[in-house]
């Protein structure tokens, strides 16, 4: 049966370059066979949200819920994946969407029907590491700053809560690898 796999971080954390990396190195040298998908996933949900803007953090839980019912709908129907990373997953709408203030404890309810991962990775990093990483100069600075130190926040709560396995990710992206290698290797193979 396959295993599913959620890499969680703030953004800068570099989510996507471990789910690139684990695939190439899972595929390779342990000859599974991996699919990576990423959240938001529907083009049309993603277009709307752009659409409509990101100001509105109940109307968010409930379009990335909406997009999260899409994305599951098709993993389901993959039957040939050993495993499955998620580059993001509902604990994405926990964290930021709850640093926006609204209710932890519905947000969670509204993702409670979604299959809980066999795995999260939680890769964190200091905000002044996730900045620099950041190579969009379009939003204020100080802004950025004080919203993803209160989504930091959450994703530790959250850690301690659901037990992911916490990636120090301020480290190169092959120290990165390596201890999520790691981490998967003793805990899912």
């Amino acid at each position: 049966m396959q295993k599913l796999i959620a890499i969680e971080g703030i953004d800068g954390s570099g989510k996507t370059t471990l789910a690139n990396l684990l695939k190439e190195h899972l595929e390779s040298k342990m000859k599974l066979n991996v699919i990576v998908t990423r959240e938001p996933f529907s083009e049309d949900i993603i277009k709307l949200i752009e659409k409509i803007g990101w100001n509105d953090p109940i109307l968010l839980v409930l379009l990335f819920a909406a997009d999260r019912e899409i994305h599951v709908n098709w993993l389901s129907k993959i039957k040939d994946a050993d495993l499955i990373i998620l580059d993001r997953y509902y604990f994405s709408s926990i964290a930021y969407q709850g640093a926006l203030g609204v209710d932890e404890q519905w947000i969670k309810m509204v993702n409670s029907y979604f299959p809980k991962p066999d795995m999260v990775i939680l890769l964190d990093l200091p905000i002044e590491v996730a900045i620099s990483r950041i190579k969009n100069d379009k939003f204020n600075f100080e802004e950025k700053i004080k919203s993803l130190a209160k989504v930091r926040e959450k994703y530790l709560k959250l850690a301690k809560e659901y037990n992911f396995y916490v990636v120090d990710a301020s480290k190169d992206k092959n120290e990165v690898l390596e201890q999520a290698i790691k981490i998967i290797q003793k805990n899912l193979f």
